[in-house]
């Protein structure tokens, strides 16, 4: 029996990011989109728990997305450029 899809949400926090993220790496912005639509089509969360225990993060090569699971729901809470992490989370 394969994994049900989860429901994919986004704070609006995390859209305006994506937003302004957009304007200057399009093509990464989208993988980022299409990358957390695919996560949730295929019900398996690829994140990794940050730690704050509740909080999930997933890379892209530019953008790094912040998410919650209740495994019924993926939540984006943030979108930043990975390339400034100081620190992984």
């Amino acid at each position: 029996m394969g994994r049900q899809p989860r429901r994919l949400t986004w704070e609006p926090r995390a859209l305006d990011a994506l937003e302004q993220l957009a304007e200057y790496m399009p093509a990464a912005a989208r993988d980022a989109l299409d990358a957390m639509e695919r996560m949730a089509s295929t019900g398996f969360n690829y994140g990794r728990l940050t730690r704050k225990g509740t909080l999930w993060y997933f890379p892209t090569p530019k953008l790094g997305l912040f998410h919650l699971d209740d495994s019924r729901t993926l939540t984006v809470v943030d979108v930043v450029d990975a390339r400034r992490l100081r620190r992984l989370p």
